[in-house]
This record gives structure tokens, sequence and C-alpha cells, in this order.
């Protein structure tokens, strides 16, 4: 994803009213939950304790903000503990490959034209210095318990400055990362990518992010898909990277033999606001190559291509909410190519949200029940982790949220919750650190969405969200083992917000009252955790 502001392209408590309208009921299930699991043929996840991710930045002067005044670390740092952020990922996604580390600086303003600029900073140079400066955003993950995820620059840097960016995160105390990165969106012509001109393909005359438009499509003419045509060109992009990238990876390894270091993963036209064109090449070439080296692919989700508002031309919300489908399949797809090349390596989704577009979802109850969907799709499926593109992107700077954006947060001070933030906070019922997690059948497999998770301490956790914007589902479904006992209830309803969509209403309801089934609002998310 692109830097702030630009695109790739791109509780109150439960009352009897409630329990009226969302009618709990469970079914009779198998004896034991492991056998329920196997006789579905379902697979359950364990849940990282990384697995809610968020993105940050080095230009994030809202989290960089450290003192009352401004109220950005004030208000952010608690709001992130109560959803449950378990990794920040650091770089700022297009921004990490012309980001130094150990200056703090970046060289921006130098782009797109002079990639090999200096990144000190001077009077008449170009760098710029950075708000959020490594050991800063390190101290403040580990304040809120989260782990760091590290995307080093590859499109500027060298294989020596990623490794000395390893060597200081083992040896400042705090500082550690759990996950490293080579380059971010390196597949793209929209990166600075200083190797393609160097061997092995010696390609010349790139710049980054010269987009024009061509016969009404906005192209990079500089770009090898371009010149050389879709195949030729990933090709291209794909035989630098995998070659110059391997030099990154081994020289960090050998900074830290442990750590967990890895590589883009390219999407294809079936996820549209992140595909490559001929991404198959992308793959199996930088995995055939770098495979034995990789710990993991990082896999960046945006199903659509579209800004501003849903309805009309653009995507509805039930068609939002409905792309959620397609997420085990895109999973398997990514797994049945990993046991090719690289079956120890893990799937990581590094960003994720609506589109690679600003959107007003994040200001709409739609915000909030994509965001529950997409990290717990994911995560049932097999993910690591699901990191949220991003904390702070600067469409609202007020607290209030009415203008397209991509942020978890306003960038106000002090900072407000958008919708995706109540999302991950109702995530984070399920995706509990060791939990068991999986996706569950149900009789409405067109408009339901619905998962279970076996959580530490002996209880279980189901989630049902009805994708149908227009009325209201009843679904049957097997839990795995019955719940039984007073449960606790969460319901977010686009049909009872308040104006800040912020409305979850938690509640309480008993076991032994409950039938076969249960309804579910219209564009709705419920949760139901009891004993199991």
């Amino acid at each position: 994803m692109a830097v702030p502001g630009t695109s790739k392209g791109r509780r109150r408590a439960l009352g009897a009213a409630l329990a009226a309208a969302v009618a709990v009921a469970l079914t009779a299930a198998p004896a034991t939950l492991t056998s329920a699991r196997a006789q579905a043929g379902e697979q359950e996840t364990p849940v990282s304790p990384l697995a809610l991710g968020l993105n940050t930045a080095p230009w994030d002067y809202i989290y960089a903000a450290d003192t009352s005044a401004d109220g950005g670390l004030d208000t952010l740092q608690p709001l992130l503990q109560s959803a449950g952020i378990g990794l920040l990922r650091y770089g700022g996604g297009s921004y990490a490959d012309y980001y130094d580390w150990q200056t703090n600086s970046n060289i921006q303003n130098c782009l797109p034209y002079d990639t090999t600029a200096s990144f000190v900073v001077t009077p008449t140079g170009c760098a710029t210095s950075d708000s959020l400066g490594f050991d800063q955003f390190s101290a403040q993950a580990r304040a809120i318990g989260a782990g760091s995820f590290v995307t080093v620059n590859y499109g500027s840097g060298t294989p020596s400055e990623a490794a000395a960016w390893v060597t200081h995160s083992l040896t400042t105390p705090g500082d550690g990362v759990a996950f490293w990165e080579v380059g971010n969106e390196t597949y793209g012509c929209w990166e600075v990518n200083n190797w393609l001109a160097g061997p092995p393909e010696n390609y010349q005359g790139y710049t980054p992010n010269t987009y024009t438009e061509v016969n009404g499509v906005d192209e990079n003419p500089t770009c090898p898909q371009v010149t050389e045509g879709d195949a030729a060109g990933t090709q291209t992009l794909a035989t630098s990277y995998a070659v110059n990238a391997l030099a990154f990876l081994r020289a960090m390894k050998a900074a830290d033999p442990a750590a967990q270091i890895g590589v883009p993963w390219a999407f294809g036209s079936n996820v549209q606001g992140a595909s490559v064109p001929d991404s198959n090449e992308w793959n199996n070439t930088v995995l055939r190559q770098d495979g034995r080296d990789v710990g993991f692919v990082d896999a960046h989700y945006y199903p659509f291509t579209f800004s501003g508002a849903t309805g009309g031309s653009n995507p509805t919300d039930q068609q939002v909410l409905q792309s959620l489908m397609s997420v085990p399949s895109l999973y398997r797809q990514i797994r049945g190519e990993l046991d090719t090349y690289d079956p120890r390596a893990q799937v990581v989704v590094g960003e994720t949200g609506v589109s690679n577009n600003e959107t007003t979802t994040v200001c709409t109850p739609t915000g909030a029940l994509f965001a529950a969907g997409d990290v717990l799709s994911w995560l049932a499926a097999g993910a690591q982790s699901v990191d949220w593109w991003d904390m702070n992107n600067y469409g609202n700077t007020t607290t209030a949220c009415t203008n397209p954006d991509y942020g978890m947060f306003t960038s106000s001070s002090p900072p407000a919750p958008e919708t995706p933030y109540y999302g991950y906070v109702l995530a984070s019922v399920l995706a509990r650190p060791h939990a068991l997690l999986s996706s569950i059948p149900t009789s409405d497999a067109a408009d339901v969405l619905a998962y279970r998770s076996l959580l530490p301490g002996g209880k279980q956790a189901v989630a049902f969200i009805n994708t149908n914007t227009g009325s209201p589902e009843t679904v049957h479904f097997n839990p795995g083992a019955p719940l039984s006992g007073q449960l606790q209830t969460w319901t977010y309803s686009a049909g009872n917000q308040n104006s800040t969509n912020s409305n979850i209403v938690r509640g309480t309801a008993n076991a032994s009252a409950l039938g076969s089934g249960i309804t579910l609002p219209a564009e709705s998310l419920v949760i139901i955790e009891g004993q199991a």
C-alpha cells in the first residue's frame, strides 16, 4: 500500500428487546470437540499471540505524539490493548522502500527520479526526518504487549543495512522483532526498485510511480509489465527480486539465525485491489529460488479497487461483506504453492482493507463487519496474523469519521476510533492467544459467515456475520459441543447504531432456554460465549 492519503491505482447491557430480536439457540452436538471438527473436515487453527495486527509507520506523527497535550499515544495505547492488538507492522507500505532506519529519514521528496539520493538530512538536500523512529516504535509496541513486524528497505537499501537493523534489534533491549520482510510490494511498479537496473536483469529506465493515463488506463510507462508485456514483465521483476533479495535474506539470517523473514506474495485478478498480472510468475520464481530461506509469505488482501462510498457504480455493502466468502479458497491457493516450494513457511496477511483506495466504509457499520470477518476468516484458514491498513491515514482529521480513509483511527487530536476498530474488538473475543479457531458451516452458506473458537480455560465462542444487508436470517449450525450455563453475548447490528457506529451491545442468555437455531439481524455480527 502507498503512503498516507494516496493509493496504488490504489456498552450497554442487553435488554429484553435484544433478547427477542436475537433468538439464540444451539443444536445438539457430538461428544467431543475434536471429533466434531474431524467429522466435518474442518481445520482448527491455533491462534497466535500475534494474530491481531495493525500497520503503523515512521511518518505516523499521531502515534509518535507522546504527550497528553497531543493526545495521540495516550489515547491510542489503551484502545489498542482493548482490541487485543498483538502485532504492529512498521515501515509504512511503499514508504519502507525509501526509508532508512539508521538516520530515521526518507527520500520521498526526491522521488520519482532521484531514487539514489542520500538519506542524510541537510538544508539543501531532499531527504527529510521522520516522526516515529524504530526504537520509539519498539518501545510503544512492547508497552501494549505487542510484537513487531518490520519491512526493511529493499528498494533503495542494501543487505548490509538490513543486517545491521537485525543486529540492532537483537542486541538492543526491547527492540526484538517477530517478523522481518524484504521489501514491500516489490512486484509492483509503484515501488522504488533500484536493484532492477543491476544484474541479472539490467533493466534500465524504470522510475517508480510515474503513472500516466493511456487509453483510459493508468500505467507506468517505464514498468517492465508495460514495456515487455504482463508475463515477461512480471518475470523480469521476479527474477531480479529473487536474485537480489536472497542476499538480504542470507545477510539477515547471518545476523540472527532465528530471524523469521518473509517475502511478498502476489495475488492474481481474483483479488482486484492487490492483483498482479501473471502473479504465478512472481510466486513460482521467488519461491523456487529463495524458498528454503523464507519463513513466511506476506499477502496483501484488498478485494476491491473502488474509492468513496459504496453503492451506485461501486460495490454495495452486501458485496463488500460477501467478498470474504472467498478467503478460504485464497488461503488454500497460497498454502498449495508453499507446500510445493517451502512447506515450513507460514502465511501472514501484512496489509488488508476493503479497497486499495480510500473508502467511507471506515465510517459505516460495514467497516466493522468487514474487519471482523476479514480477521476471523484468514485466521481460521491458517494465517498467523492479519494486519489492518492502517492505524492513521489522514483522511479524517477531526474526531468525526465522514471522509474516505483507510485508518482504524481518525487523525485528530485526540484520535477517535473508526469502525474497523470495533471489528477488531469483536474479533478479539474469538481470536485470543492459544485459542483454537475454525470456520463452521451453517444452513445459509450464501449469506452467513460463521466461526467457532475453543478458548483457553474451557469455554468456547461462536460468531455469525449476516452479510445480507436487507433482511434477517435464521440459521442452524453445529458448534461442535453444546454451550451450557449462562452465556455471554455481543451484538453489532447496522440497524441499531449510534452516531459513531460504535454500539456493541453486551448481554447474557441462558443456554437451557435455547432452541435449534439463531436469528441474525440484517447486516450484523452476533457472538455467543459459554462453557463447552
